[in-house]
């Protein structure tokens, strides 16, 4: 119980994953995901000039690009914007119709990015990466276990998966799968464990099931594009 509580109280995992009845209703009138972000007149074509020269491949990037996202097998345009996480040791970048947040505890340092597709924000179409502090010890096994702690705390069913499935993202070293329905509801998502150097993450992706097919790759491309600070 003391283990639980201490769960409920770190950094955002409790509100970032709640995934209620109400908010759902909210979102009922959300757009299609397939819908690409209104052009923004600051964006460039994956140039700026003000981008400083550094040397960590992570840092010396331009502040905005313009790429493409394969849905339903055609490739679309957007615009992405850099984005850095010190405290997680990475940068990304995320597509213009998605927000990211950040917030950080003696538990660990996170990062939450939700749909915002036409501009309406939801709560329940997002993806969250957390890791204990630097320097801060924990297995893939550990961390798994922490998570599923997390999900079930926010009551999410942890679904079975044959001991042969593949794994469902190409960076996790171990995943499972969660669900959470309601009358009027239904709420996927996957959870994934990976390591970089000596820190251990773990990733929560969850959405509306009829958002898979337009949240999922916007997810996948935010990952392909993580480049690594580099170690001090």
């Amino acid at each position: 119980m003391k283990k639980i509580l201490l769960i409920l109280a770190a950094v955002f995992l409790v509100t970032g994953l709640s995934a209620c009845k109400g908010g759902q209703e909210e979102n009922k009138e959300s757009p299609p995901i397939s819908e690409k972000p209104s052009d923004n007149p600051k964006q460039t074509d994956g140039q700026d000039e003000d981008t400083p020269a550094v040397d960590d491949p992570a840092k010396n990037r331009p502040n905005t690009k313009t790429d493409t996202i394969i849905l339903e097998g055609m490739e679309e345009p957007f615009q992405f914007t850099l984005h850095h996480s010190q405290a997680l040791g990475f940068s990304t970048y995320i597509v213009d119709d998605m927000v990211v947040e950040e917030a950080s505890s003696g538990e660990g340092d996170g990062m939450i990015v939700f749909a915002n597709f036409a501009g309406k924000r939801n709560e329940d179409a997002k993806v969250q990466i957390f890791s204990k502090s630097e320097g801060t010890n924990a297995t893939i096994e550990e961390k798994k276990e922490f998570a599923r702690e997390v999900v079930i705390s926010n009551d999410f069913e942890i679904k079975q998966r044959s001991d042969n499935s593949p794994n469902r993202f190409d960076w996790s070293e171990v995943e499972f799968d969660i669900s959470q329905k309601g009358s009027n509801y239904s709420i996927l998502g996957t959870v994934s464990v990976f390591q970089h150097g000596d820190r251990v993450y773990y990733a929560i992706i969850q959405y509306p099931e009829d958002y898979e097919e337009g949240f999922i790759p916007r997810v996948v491309k935010m990952f392909d594009d993580i480049v690594w600070y580099e170690a001090p």
